[in-house]
């Protein structure tokens, strides 16, 4: 009985494995589900009952949308960044020095893809930060200057010393910034 039982299964088996044809991959999917539906059935010889994978792979087709959803997540990300298109600011650089160290700040707009760097050795401390991190460490600083090319001097010292949240005891602090329409303002403080 038994092995009646398993040369049935073992014949069922070939002849599936027959059908799904000769091994070669000639570009067609009739599963309609980008060839992930696996309909070979697997015989448990402990039990004599048929198991279909057909679900198993099913939930692997599933995981093959995962990276759609990530390329949503990413396109948020821009959204988020567009801060920088509503400044009119299309380089920054910013240098204050202290006794214990320097705090220097660079950012370029790059015709809408802004790079950005931050350099802090105050208090003994060397802190680098380049690129996205750098940007989102700027946003709000850069998005609270209300300067524009007839800024004064002052203004532009006072408004970066809060933006930044300076300490007034620097040594020496430069503020050069060129706006979108090329106009410049430069600041200095010794």
């Amino acid at each position: 009985m038994k092995r009646t039982i398993l040369s049935t299964a073992t014949i069922g088996l070939a002849l599936t494995l027959a059908a799904c044809g000769n091994g070669e991959n000639n570009g067609e999917n009739t599963a309609g589900n980008g060839g992930n539906e696996n309909t070979e059935t697997e015989v448990d010889v402990n039990n004599n009952e048929e198991a279909n994978e057909a679900d198993e792979n099913n939930a692997a087709a599933d995981d093959n949308e995962e990276p759609e959803e990530n390329n949503e997540t990413d396109a948020g990300n821009d959204e988020e960044t567009a801060w920088y298109e509503d400044l009119n600011i299309d380089e920054f650089e910013l240098d204050a020095e202290y006794g214990d160290g320097e705090y220097e700040v660079e950012y370029k707009y790059n015709d809408g893809s802004p790079e950005a760097e931050i350099e802090d050795s105050r208090d003994g401390e060397e802190i680098e930060m380049e690129g996205q991190e750098a940007l989102d460490e700027l946003e709000p600083m850069l998005t609270e200057l209300e300067l524009d090319a007839v800024s004064s001097e002052d203004e532009v010292l006072d408004q970066s010393i809060e933006a930044f949240s300076l300490d007034e005891d620097y040594d020496e602090l430069e503020v050069e910034i060129e706006f979108l329409d090329d106009d410049e303002v430069e600041a200095e403080d010794e």
